[in-house]
């Protein structure tokens, strides 16, 4: 592995030299980020990662972890077959010198991958990456003094697929200090998002707009800690791995969300089942200082495989004696743990998690009230107008500000899809329209019967407005107080069963919770008990769609249930009910990130309105 201060560069491990000079940073950054990636089941050739951290800043506050970050990451990749530069506290001379070099060591490579973390900063809807010695004294300094990750993007637009990750989303210690600056211009923390091209995926270790914590009193932020967990595990999907990161991100933080947009097709694995690096060793499952050994980290895999939704707390016990600080150790100690403490019967609810029917009553559905307009559509509930509280109260601990003010809505009578979307259904569109097929493998194995995903916001629209043609009826997607309001199902309480996310067993498809469901990824619709409207998997197996755009909270929002579309970032779409990777905290009514319309993930399907004459 290469290490590289600013100061001095030296080759570890008896790497080729450096490269020689190029004519300036834009020409190097061209030639680096041609690179290709290469789906699961391909020959793996010329894996190539380059690795910074950014810690001395010399004109504002230092960061303790970065440098370790990149460092364990870095050594991390190694191990499983990336041939790795880390460039530590880089000035701007020394991150177009590594640029250059990683330009010839990627040409024609089938694997390359950019992990950053440090200081980066949003201005006028642009991110930039932060070298050390960048001085920042006005808005105008920020293009020639910082990489701008749009130019990286730009010109990464003719490799085949590629990998983006940043530990960057900190607070912008210029931004009080650079002249010029304003809060309409340059934004105090965090990213802007950046829309998912064809074949690229983007990480943050925040949600967009959002600040990462850089980690206290430990080596390393709390994203990279995780990401440190997963990065090796053989056999997983990069979009699966990452999900895992970001709900490991919100159990220890409880409220740091990370950010993926992506559009990969096919499998994507950044350590394959079957290759030349592995997690091995002997008696301990460590790393090993010789060869490393992948029919044993298939052993390992196979049996965590075989164990992974045991309900046995002793099959777990047997994965950790024989791998203590295996590939999956910390999700093994994760499910004992859920395995030991006392979990509610469903079926007789803790009296104190009941859910509690809102003092607005509304009427629940009956078999009448359930039909479809056509053979290949999806099957509808009719919902009866009603008022409800949307958002959280001051007394949900779980709640974030964007779930208020809670406010009173008047919602009239509506249709909505009992279940999401299935891939039958979506097929049935697709082969009509010749629609992009990005659904068809999200990375892991679904059937008809299980939601679609990989369908953005825009996929959603023309899915409706097909519907609409085909059948003369007005479909669409559903508002958010219109979501909200049919997934309460008449309930005030954070949850459709109740407060408790203990109870989550038989409701709903997430993640943390054990439950001998069988579900390790999406589950087929229907599979779980459905609300008191009929209606199921509101909560949880995938992220659904609605109409809204992104409003940060509910200050001046409308009272009659429409879609709110005035004003907020129409590039941003609400998305609402959590998914099949999210923990509990996610899998409540009032929950609403959003993403770029244009986006594309494992996680992400959604369920169809249609307009009822009132």
């Amino acid at each position: 592995m290469k290490r590289m201060d600013r100061n001095r560069m030296e080759w570890c491990g008896g790497r080729r030299g450096l490269a020689g000079g190029v004519a300036g940073f834009g020409q190097a950054l061209l030639a680096f980020m041609l690179v290709a990636f290469t789906p699961a089941g391909a020959q793996a050739a010329g894996r190539v990662a380059l690795v910074v951290g950014n810690s001395a800043y010399e004109q504002t506050s230092l960061l303790a972890n970065p440098v370790n970050d990149a460092e364990a990451v870095g050594a991390a990749l190694e191990r499983i077959g990336f041939d790795v530069t880390v460039l530590r506290n880089a000035d701007e001379d020394a991150m177009d010198d590594a640029l250059g070099e990683l330009a010839e060591a990627s040409t024609g490579a089938d694997v390359s991958l950019l992990f950053y973390a440090g200081h980066g900063m949003e201005m006028n809807g642009a991110n930039y990456l932060i070298p050390v010695d960048a001085r920042l004294a006005s808005a105008s300094a920020v293009p020639l003094e910082t990489i701008p990750l749009d130019s990286v993007l730009g010109a990464m637009a003719n490799a085949r697929t590629r990998i983006v990750i940043l530990d960057a989303c900190r607070n912008n210690p210029f931004a009080r200090s650079m002249r010029g600056a304003t809060r309409a211009n340059v934004r105090s923390g965090g990213l802007a998002a950046v829309a998912s091209g064809e074949g690229l995926l983007v990480a943050y270790a925040a949600a967009a707009g959002d600040v990462a914590a850089d980690g206290d009193g430990s080596e390393n932020s709390p994203y990279t800690t995780a990401l440190l967990e997963h990065l090796e595990r053989p056999g997983v999907d990069v979009r699966i791995m990452l999900g895992d990161v970001g709900a490991a991100v919100m159990a220890r933080t409880g409220d740091q969300q990370p950010f993926i947009s992506a559009s990969l097709s096919g499998e994507h694995h950044l350590n394959p089942l079957v290759g030349e690096h592995y997690l091995s060793g002997s008696g301990g499952g460590g790393v090993t200082d010789g060869p490393p050994d992948p029919v044993r980290a298939q052993q390992e895999t196979v049996f965590w495989q075989s164990a992974a939704n045991s309900t046995d707390a002793a099959d777990f016990e047997a994965y950790l004696e024989r791998w203590p600080n295996g590939v999956y150790a910390s999700l093994a100690r994760n499910r004992l743990a859920a395995l030991r403490a006392p979990t509610p019967n469903p079926s007789r609810p803790d009296p104190s998690a009941t859910a509690r029917p809102d003092p607005d009553p509304v009427r629940t559905h009956a078999d009448s009230d359930v039909f479809r307009d056509c053979p290949s559509c999806p099957e509808l509930v009719a919902i009866p107008a009603g008022t409800f509280r949307m958002g959280s109260g001051p007394d949900d601990d779980e709640a974030l500000d964007r779930e208020r003010p809670r406010h009173r809505v008047r919602v009239g009578r509506f249709a909505l899809g009992r279940y999401e979307v299935t891939r039958r259904e979506y097929r049935a569109f697709a082969e009509a329209t010749g629609a992009d097929d990005s659904w068809r493998d999200p990375g892991f194995a679904q059937s008809d019967s299980h939601p679609v995903v990989n369908v953005s916001w825009r996929d959603a629209q023309a899915y409706v407005q097909w519907l609409s043609r085909e059948t003369g009826e007005r479909y669409r997607l559903p508002s958010e107080a219109e979501w909200e309001y049919a997934a309460r199902g008449g309930t005030t309480t954070r949850r459709y069963w109740g407060d408790s996310s203990s109870s989550q067993c038989g409701y709903a498809n997430g993640t943390v919770v054990s439950c001998d469901d069988g579900a390790v990824r999406t589950a087929p619709v229907g599979s779980y008990a459905p609300n008191e409207f009929g209606l199921s998997d509101v909560l949880g197996n995938v992220w659904e769609w609605t109409d809204d755009c992104w409003h940060e909270n509910y200050a001046g929002a409308a009272d009659d249930g429409r879609a709110w579309t005035r004003g907020g970032d129409c590039g941003r779409r609400v998305l609402r009910g959590g998914s099949w990777y999210n923990l509990p905290r996610s899998l409540r009514s009032a929950a609403r990130p959003w993403n770029i319309a244009g986006t594309r993930d494992a996680f992400t399907g959604f369920r169809v309105a249609r307009t009822l004459d009132q």
